[in-house]
């Protein structure tokens, strides 16, 4: 980590991923994005399963590619730079797989691990917000009671990322209406459990490649064998499963970050004013130079967060951080390639529009940069 260097395999997943994105992904970005959240259209995340990059961090004993965080961030970065969406998609597959990877069962993990690795593609979804309780767990008002081995679940979950299109999804109820957090019990509730209905599917600003919606649990009853981890142990894994989501957020703001920033240098060399390139006038090339820096500083951020959970060592601060500055930067770089790029960068003929959208959720998912800042402050 202390050289910054990527090892030869990593550079290859990189280019792999590049070529893979540019070649099968990107001709469709707008088509995608027209067709709204309604129309999902699997063509991207059957490209990604063929190449095994659904779930990338799937271990390779269930057939998977087993890419430790650092490898998968590099991967989102690229996928982040073609389409913020498809690699939001890919993270919410993680997501779902992490609470199983890291504390399921082997029956659980043998069953529910592989088809994520299938050549075709296979969503899952994970589910904790609620209409009343985001990152305040104490506010969850999905519960669940346990009767001769079998678990009735009763709820709402919200902004579910595929939800209705998941094979299956990792959730959180509580047993205990007084003390949520020690009452948490995760579950893996399987697609066709009677009970699971899908509510609204949400219209979004950005990302619109992505099923985003709500699920309805109407006395969901799962066996006990669908719990994962011991009792008691659920809220730490929560938190275990949170922080690995935030450090690969900020990997799809890098992504996105990079693009804007690439599309408008590229612009600014070219976009003659007063008989010279744009480029030429320093209030444009230091802007981009600033954003040179803040991508880089914010990629390090990713990396660093990424390899502390690859070596088991503490990321929760370093995840938020990473998080806080790939969703800024994408951001600033989308609004800063629109100011550059005028009045053209304002219409859908260029993808600087698209950019600004898909950036503006970053600092909202994964917990909101505040809750991130809340999470810093905590720790210091």
């Amino acid at each position: 980590m202390a050289n910054f260097n990527i090892s030869a395999e990593q550079r290859q997943l990189v280019e792999e991923v590049r070529a893979l994105a540019l070649r099968q992904i990107a001709p469709a970005v707008g088509m995608l994005d027209e067709a709204d959240d309604g129309r999902f259209n699997d063509g991207p995340f059957r490209a990604l399963a063929e190449h095994n990059l659904l779930t990338p961090t799937v271990p390779q004993e269930y057939g998977g590619r087993g890419l430790g965080y650092f490898s998968t961030a590099l991967a989102l970065e690229e996928l982040g730079a073609v389409c913020a969406g498809v690699a939001t998609v890919v993270t919410a597959n993680i997501h779902a797989a992490s609470p199983i990877i890291l504390a399921g069962s082997a029956g659980q993990r043998g069953t529910y691990l592989p088809p994520l690795a299938y050549a075709e593609p296979c969503l899952a979804a994970f589910a904790l917000t609620e209409p009343e309780a985001g990152s305040d767990i104490t506010s969850i008002a999905t519960t669940t009671a346990c009767n001769k081995g079998l678990w009735t679940i009763n709820g709402v979950k919200e902004f579910v990322i595929n939800g209705g299109l998941a094979r299956f999804t990792t959730l959180f109820a509580t047993t205990d209406k007084e003390d949520k957090r020690a009452g948490l019990v995760a579950f893996i509730v399987p697609y066709d459990v009677q009970g699971l209905k899908v509510g609204t599917v949400h219209n979004k600003m950005g990302i619109r490649c992505v099923r985003t919606a709500r699920l309805i649990l109407d006395k969901v009853i799962v066996p006990d064998e669908l719990v994962i981890g011991p009792r008691g142990s659920a809220y730490l894994l929560l938190m275990q499963t949170f922080d690995r989501g935030r450090a690969l957020a900020g990997a799809v703001g890098v992504g996105l970050a990079r693009a804007a920033f690439e599309f408008a240098l590229q612009y600014s060399k070219h976009r003659q004013q007063f008989g010279r390139p744009v480029f030429a006038q320093q209030a444009v090339s230091f802007v981009l130079a600033e954003l040179a820096a803040r991508i880089e500083s914010a990629r390090l951020l990713v990396w660093k967060a990424c390899w502390l959970i690859d070596n088991d060592l503490d990321y929760t601060m370093a995840s938020s951080m990473a998080k806080i500055a790939g969703s800024q930067v994408a951001q600033e770089a989308a609004a800063a390639a629109m100011d550059i790029c005028g009045g053209r960068g304002y219409l859908k003929d260029l993808p600087v529009e698209k950019y600004l959208r898909d950036a503006r959720v970053l600092s909202l998912i994964e917990g909101t940069n505040n809750i991130q800042k809340a999470v810093i402050a905590s720790l210091l």
